[in-house]
């Protein structure tokens, strides 16, 4: 699987620019703010059909009412052209001209794997940002979890909606008997188990291929483990204890929503033993796992986004890292200087120059 051509209309400093691709390596070179970062918010969203930095709205060039991103994809055997617009309205998706009325039809025919600076200290990040990868990564995966996500999305909403509207009823020390709350709550409690299942199997995946790639990438023998921390049991009775105080709170304390994960380095917590190098070396090897994994799980091979992440590396640890990328993956790489880069492992990549809001193909290195 890779990009042929990418079109950008409306989205981000883009007004309508359009760029072939070469199958495997590509360079976007330009300074800080030129734009760079926005091709593979493009390519990440298309894929998705989210943002990965901020509002999904604030996507749209100012002064527009909507974006439009469309690709030709190539497969082995054949070629699909996905296309997402969004309006301040909502959102839409097209694969092969037809309208796909089902975000969790759509989410999966393109798979990509990110590498940000963000994702370098993922550890530090917090709950919500660990959680958000794995969602991210289980949407492209597998269709199912993307229904279960949106669903379990709207029972949170609803619950909490009804919360808030006891709140004024409250009365303390009154027991609370409601049947609409005992309704949504068995509902969440159900869609709540299904989400905890799918990471909980997701993790240990994944788990077993950072393992390999951590070894590989650090050039230790350390052993890598995940723990899922939740904190809630999925029973009726866990949850009536706590209708008080979500009714206090205006929402439900307990959930999925929730979740963490930590990160053990022989046994020991890394996160607070861990220096920012070996950190970042975590976060990498966990995203080269997963791109391995998604190829195993998908029979495809991700395209790999990397922005701006190969100068944060030395000379070594950035061969270490593409050569353990698969040779069969498509690369998109962003970098404010070409010469922080190691030459040799980049020689045959196809080279971009992104200035006022534009990009231009680079002939023979200028």
């Amino acid at each position: 699987m890779h990009i042929k051509k990418l079109t950008l209309y409306s989205f981000r400093s883009y007004l309508n620019e359009s760029i072939e691709l070469s199958p495997k390596v590509n360079i976007f070179v330009g300074d800080n703010g030129a734009g760079k970062t926005n091709i593979l918010e493009s390519i990440y969203s298309l894929a998705s059909t989210k943002s990965y930095k901020n509002k999904d709205e604030d996507m749209i060039l100012e002064g527009k009412d909507f974006f439009k991103i469309s690709s030709e994809i190539e497969f082995e055997n054949r070629i699909d052209t996905l296309l997402f617009i969004m309006s301040r309205q909502g959102k839409k998706v097209f694969k092969n001209n037809v309208e796909v009325k089902k975000i969790s039809e759509f989410v999966g025919n393109l798979n990509v794997v990110l590498f940000s600076p963000e994702d370098l200290f993922l550890l530090k990040a917090g709950p919500s940002e660990r959680r958000k990868l794995i969602d991210l990564s289980l949407m492209q995966i597998s269709k199912k979890y993307v229904e279960d996500y949106q669903n379990f999305k709207k029972q949170l909403k609803l619950r909490n909606d009804y919360l808030k509207y006891l709140y004024p009823k409250l009365k303390d020390g009154e027991s609370i008997e409601d049947e609409m709350l005992g309704i949504l709550t068995l509902n969440f409690i159900n869609i709540n188990k299904l989400i905890f299942e799918a990471r909980e199997n997701f993790l240990k995946r994944l788990e077993e291929y950072t393992k390999q790639s951590y070894k590989e990438l650090s050039g230790t023998n350390d052993d890598i483990s995940f723990v899922y921390e939740t904190n809630f049991d999925s029973s009726m009775d866990f949850f009536k204890e706590k209708y008080q105080s979500d009714i206090i709170n205006g929402s439900t304390q307990y959930g999925c929503h929730r979740d963490d994960v930590r990160f053990l380095r022989n046994g020991i917590d890394l996160e607070s033993t861990a220096s920012q190098g070996e950190l970042r070396m975590l976060s990498l090897s966990i995203k080269i796992a997963l791109s391995r994994m998604i190829k195993d799980m998908k029979k495809e091979a991700p395209v790999v986004l990397l922005d701006d992440v190969l100068s944060e590396l030395d000379i070594n640890h950035q061969n270490r890292l593409l050569s353990m990328l698969d040779k069969s993956m498509q690369i998109i790489i962003t970098t404010t200087d070409i010469l922080k880069i190691n030459q040799s492992s980049i020689k045959n990549a196809k080279l971009f120059k992104v200035e006022d809001k534009h990009v231009k193909e680079i002939q023979n290195g200028r």
